[in-house]
């Protein structure tokens, strides 16, 4: 999809017309026109704009084109430091990393919720049509975007407190809450995240 078609998509997607969204990012309609049309490209600061009013983020727009060994590296290196990313391998009996069994997996259940959605498409439609695949996947691929969680990388344990013991993670409760979030959306998770860190706060609250 082009620029401007995703703009066009996007703003559908939401809801909005084109005069409620000029409304909230102050362009011309004319403007947002041309942009939908593409015979104009938009600026970042304007993309920018778009972006904030649709509740997406600005990178649904750009074009990440991976042609050199940089370009990939460049993206890893920085989901590495901002994501909870995971490294894993099989070494032989050297102590020596075998490159072909080299994973990346993410610690964030967000992320994995929408990967997992995203293979299991690629499976099922692997043997598909290319025509009907291409535009499925593009329809997939817009609506996992349509997703403003936030997936930044945790906060480091601090020193002062304690580790958490194997037993607890073997605690029918624990087992019990794995199950519970299992099969959650997104935007379930974000909403338990948010209701338990508040019944936390005042459960510490009432003790002191």
């Amino acid at each position: 999809m082009t620029v401007g078609e995703k703009i066009k998509y996007f703003r559908t997607l939401h809801g909005f017309t084109q005069d409620q969204l000029i409304q909230a990012t102050g362009l011309s309609i004319s403007t947002l026109q041309k942009y939908e049309s593409d015979e104009r490209k938009p600026k970042p600061e304007q993309l920018l704009k778009i972006s904030q009013a649709l509740g997406i983020s600005i990178n649904v727009f750009m074009d990440f084109d991976i042609h050199t060994v940089s370009d990939l590296l460049s993206l890893i290196f920085k989901m590495n430091e901002q994501l909870d990313l995971n490294f894993t391998s099989q070494k032989d009996s050297n102590g020596n990393i075998l490159p072909d069994t080299l994973t990346l997996s993410f610690g964030n259940p967000v992320i994995n919720q929408k990967l997992s959605t995203y293979v299991a498409f690629l499976n099922k439609m692997a043997d598909s049509e290319k025509e009907q695949y291409t535009q499925a996947l593009q329809e997939l691929e817009n609506h996992l975007l349509d997703d403003s969680t936030d997936i930044q990388k945790t906060a480091p344990i601090k020193e002062a407190s304690a580790p958490a013991s194997d037993s607890a993670f073997s605690d029918p409760s624990y087992q019990k809450i794995q199950n519970l979030l299992s099969d959650c959306t997104s935007q379930e998770m974000e909403w338990i995240l948010k209701s338990v860190q508040l019944i936390k706060e005042c459960m510490r609250n009432t003790h002191e």
